[in-house]
């Protein structure tokens, strides 16, 4: 589905969360601030378009479209993890991080904490985009927000003025259960090959003959074994402003290779800006304060040593920020230098010199008085210079990274729990080739494979995914033994797929990939990652489209095996016609099992080149169709409502309401109900009947009052008191609704939630 579909919030209908997950540089936070733009724009074209609106604008400022888009039916408002959970309040928080954004540009006002407090205009919500919830380092203190964003989506008897989109990277697992089992996820998924080149096509728009440098720049991805990598936005985006920069330069091999040249070209790119000049004013102005001779000196002095060192104190603030710590840059710095400021220089003064230095970089962004780094990837980078930044260093971290060999911490060896992106960093800066420790290094490699598992397996695909320059003959090896006896469930198609990404075994890894795909031993989820894998292949797409159709085609196979083939086919570039064919025979053939045909329309629902309108007609008719399952009614139902559909209403009313239903899934159709615009009263009161109807079982009873609980306290209060005294229940179905009694009535803000 396209990728604006995470902020479509009218789906919600009535509050929630929506989580936006991806890896390192895919473009969560470009996403984000696009939505925000666009939204902006959608706005005043729509008051641009109002007569009764456009009179306190200054004429001629901007001409509306002819035919503008609506409005949307939330308005966005931007704030990073980091600032939301360092503010105890919502409100308080979304005004600060407005302010500090727009202040820049021209806001004459504050803005007032109670101006977020509401909606900002009746039956309009505030969508909350909280960016970067994986930059907060402390575990704890994501699980608190988490829990706290879940508390806000839900607010209490009317719905809540807020929604929230949260931004991260994959977190440790289980953590985002946190924001409830209503909170849908969406995973932003990286550019096609086709879309690497298409974006790079523009970016060289304005060279001699694009097409060929095009053609070069594609040949270039191939030699360095950065295709893979340059599918995410951010590594695309760095890898063409490299190749733009110089044509004639080879791109450079490994992910930390491109971070390092691309840094360098910041600083080449920001000679525009004068940036020794820069920094040569800022001495001068410092040491201009003073009249004194020796003053002037030890000015200078102190003044230059900071500026020889400005790289590596970069890469300290970098670690700094990387732990925890929030001061402001300015502050860490001056905490950590090696030179002392000088007596007679104000603190003030050498803050701003500091400030002077940071700013004309090009690694460091300002906002709101302090300096960030332009990309959470980039602090990794820094910090991981800093922590391998000298022989002594290095040993620290591998001795961190590797238990002595031997050791009971090394024979039950577990990746440390750092972010694969900076481990990766972490890891090329142990094995810099020519260092007296790289060789260490490889040989704790060596032997935490010996170990096997999951755990191992996990580890050496992600760092080959992230080019990191493991050794590569060794490396090869441990793959290719883990395809051959994986424990994992995909464990053999993540083995050989990583192996077919390491230089000079791509040939192997996709032998290996074929090997897993059509062995009749190999479970079918194995089988069918090793297809596809196959299939995004440079050189073996036919192959592996060969063994998608196969996977969707046999009658042996398991149907659910088959309906996930069809849309794994459907995503491959040239395919998705046959792909989309299939899909559609499974979701349309009556007499196919019901989950499977609802799973099969749901892929469809999902894919741009197919007809969305046809699709959710026909999960319409599934909700009404007496003959299908209760669950497949059930959640054709719902899928209806996470899309906005005008017709789930309806629909869920009915279901909540059949007694040919089953009971939970009556319950959660109710439930559902509720969370939509305009019909909160209605599923409330459907829950309460439910709970009071003995002849739903007793479980059932008390889990429509847990639901209710989540709309009405008071009222489901009264009924869970009632089901805790009935005698007539079982003893176990009354326990529960007493505990749940006690955790709403313990709560000292249950009667505003």
């Amino acid at each position: 589905m396209p990728a604006e579909a995470v902020f479509a919030v009218e789906a919600d209908k009535g509050g929630g969360v929506r989580v936006l997950l991806a890896g390192a540089g895919c473009g969560k936070s470009t996403l984000l601030r696009r939505h925000l733009a666009d939204s902006a724009d959608r706005w005043l074209s729509g008051e641009l378009d109002n007569p009764a609106r456009s009179s306190a604008r200054p004429s001629g400022r901007r001409t509306a479209a002819q035919d503008p888009l609506p409005p949307p039916t939330a308005v966005p408002v931007l704030i990073r993890a980091v600032d939301l959970a360092g503010t105890p309040l919502l409100a308080r928080a979304l005004a600060t991080a407005v302010i500090e954004a727009l202040g820049p540009f021209g806001l004459r006002e504050p803005l007032d904490e109670a101006f977020f407090r509401d909606r900002p205009r009746p039956h309009t919500p505030w969508l909350v985009l909280v960016d970067g919830l994986d930059e907060v380092p402390d575990q704890g203190t994501r699980i608190a927000l988490l829990d706290r964003l879940a508390r806000e989506a839900e607010a209490g008897q009317e719905p809540s003025p807020y929604r929230f989109v949260v931004a991260t990277r994959p977190l440790p697992y289980g953590e985002l259960d946190r924001l409830g089992p209503d909170a849908a996820r969406f995973s932003l998924q990286p550019f096609t090959p086709a879309d690497v080149l298409a974006y790079a096509r523009k970016c060289f728009g304005d060279l001699p003959d694009p097409e060929r440098h095009v053609k070069a720049f594609r040949a270039e991805l191939k030699r360095s074994g950065l295709g893979a990598l340059a599918r995410t936005p951010l590594m695309a985006s760095m890898l063409c402003q490299l190749y733009a920069a110089d044509p004639t330069r080879p791109l450079p091999e490994g992910r930390t290779g491109a971070y390092q040249s691309f840094v360098e070209l910041l600083y080449e790119q920001n000679s525009h800006k004068g940036v020794a000049s820069t920094h040569d004013a800022a001495i001068r102005l410092l040491k201009g304060r003073h009249q004194i001779a020796p003053d002037i000196a030890a000015a200078e002095q102190a003044a230059q040593a900071v500026r020889d060192h400005l790289r590596e104190l970069i890469d300290l603030l970098a670690d700094r920020r990387l732990k925890g710590n929030t001061a402001p840059a300015v502050e860490t710095l001056a905490s950590h230098l090696h030179v002392q400021r000088p007596a007679k220089v104000k603190e003030a003064r050498w803050h701003a010199f500091l400030g002077d230095l940071l700013r004309p970089t090009g690694v460091l962004s300002e906002r709101a008085g302090d300096f960030d780094f332009l990309h959470h990837s980039l602090l990794e980078y820094h910090a991981a210079r800093h922590a391998t930044r000298d022989e002594a260093a290095r040993a620290r971290v591998l001795e961190v990274l590797f238990p002595r060999w031997g050791t009971t911490a090394a024979r039950y060896w577990q990746p440390p729990r750092l972010e694969p992106s900076y481990l990766g960093f972490l890891l090329d800066g142990l094995l810099n080739p020519g260092d007296t420790l790289a060789d260490a290094t490889a040989q704790a490699l060596d032997e935490i494979a010996v170990l096997g598992g999951d755990a191992t397996l996990s580890f050496l695909t992600a760092q080959v995914g992230l080019r990191t320059c493991l050794p590569p003959h060794a490396t090869a090896l441990k793959l290719a033994r883990f395809a051959e006896r994986s424990p994992m469930i995909d464990g053999r198609a993540r083995a050989a797929g990583a192996l077919a990404e390491l230089d000079g075994h791509q040939e192997e890894g996709a032998r290996l990939l074929a090997h897993v795909a059509a062995r009749t031993d190999t479970n079918l989820i194995d089988g069918l990652a090793a297809a596809r894998r196959l299939a995004a292949l440079d050189g073996h797409e036919e192959e592996g489209v060969a063994l998608l159709t196969s996977l969707a085609t046999d009658p042996a196979v398991p149907l659910p095996t088959r309906v996930n083939a069809a849309a794994a086919l459907a995503a491959v570039d040239g395919h998705e016609e046959e792909g989309l064919r299939l899909l559609t025979a499974f979701a349309t053939d009556p007499s196919l099992d019901g989950r499977a045909r609802l799973h099969a329309a749901e892929h469809l629902a999902r894919m741009d080149a197919h007809h969305p309108e046809d699709t959710l007609q026909l999960l319409a008719d599934f909700a009404a169709n007496a003959t299908l399952g209760s669950h497949v009614r059930m959640d054709a139902a719902r899928f209806l409502a996470e899309n906005g559909d005008e017709r789930a209403a309806k629909l869920l009313i009915h279901l909540a309401t059949d007694t040919g239903m089953d009971d939970p899934d009556r319950t959660l159709c109710a439930a559902t109900l509720a969370r939509l615009d305009g019909h909160r009263q209605e599923g409330a009161a459907l829950l309460a009947r439910h709970v009071t109807d003995t002849s739903l079982h007793d479980d059932d009873r008390v889990a429509a009052a847990q639901n209710l609980a989540t709309l009405d306290n008071e009222r489901a209060g009264g009924l869970l008191a009632a089901l805790a005294a009935d005698t007539a229940l079982g003893s176990g179905a009354r326990a529960w609704a007493a505990s749940i009694l006690a955790e709403i009535g313990g709560a000292e803000d249950a009667g505003a939630r």
